[in-house]
């Protein structure tokens, strides 16, 4: 039955998840929305040589991506793009004090600014629930420490509006230099290496994990005895 399979595709993501409890719906719809705009972008050709570096090293694999690929690739573990979660003290800070932001374009954007801007307002708001609920795990899915994360959740919903209006154009594929690791996440999804496909994502995890949540070993039992905190 219809029912049956969205139940099976749900449970089948949920253990992915780095904290029990933490449904995985928001999250693959947010990856497959990205991963899907960079599909069509792809598939419409227009300057190569122009769009963003891992747009252009792959243009071939984007743009025949099938949409069960991006369907695999949407129940990763963690956020396959970044919206500059990691600078969520800094939001704090300037709304603070009343000033603005400028960012910096490193690359040619991947996303046009509408488009851009209604991703991160989303994502942000899905990153801010997550920080109040599961911040373990919102450090785990969304690449930042534990430290922004807080900062994340302090945030009100008015400065995550203004933070995705100024931030907008930072958006872009988590890992966007390293195109030998996209190129295998493509392959492996192409062709349902299952196998392959949960090995370069947990490696992934591996990965977000040394970057945020090493330096921190004491948090979840902070957060256990901290007033105040929800447990993880």
């Amino acid at each position: 039955m219809p029912g049956q399979g969205r139940q099976r595709t749900r449970d089948d993501g949920r253990h992915w998840l780095p904290s029990q409890g933490v449904d995985p719906a928001p999250l693959a719809e947010l990856n497959a929305e990205c991963l899907g705009y960079l599909v069509m972008h792809a598939a419409e050709g227009g300057d190569i040589e122009s769009a963003p570096p891992l747009l252009s090293a792959l243009h071939a694999q984007w743009a025949v991506l099938p949409a069960q690929a991006v369907r695999r690739l949407s129940a990763a573990p963690f956020s396959l793009f970044d919206a500059g979660f990691a600078s969520a003290p800094r939001w704090l800070e300037l709304r603070t004090r009343g000033v603005h932001d400028q960012s910096q374009r490193l690359e040619p954007p991947y996303f046009d600014a509408a488009t851009a801007r209604a991703i991160t307002r989303r994502m942000l708001v899905y990153g801010w629930h997550l920080a109040r609920s599961r911040p373990r795990a919102a450090c785990l899915v969304f690449g930042s420490t534990i430290a922004a994360v807080e900062s994340l959740a302090a945030c009100s919903l008015s400065a995550l509006e203004a933070a995705a209006d100024r931030n907008a154009e930072c958006l872009r594929p988590r890992w966007s230099t390293q195109v030998g690791f996209w190129r295998e996440l493509l392959a492996a999804a192409s062709v349902g290496a299952d196998r392959r496909l949960h090995e370069l994502l947990l490696g992934g995890v591996q990965r977000l994990a040394a970057e945020t949540l090493a330096p921190h070993a004491s948090f979840q039992s902070l957060t256990e005895t901290r007033p105040g905190r929800v447990p993880l």
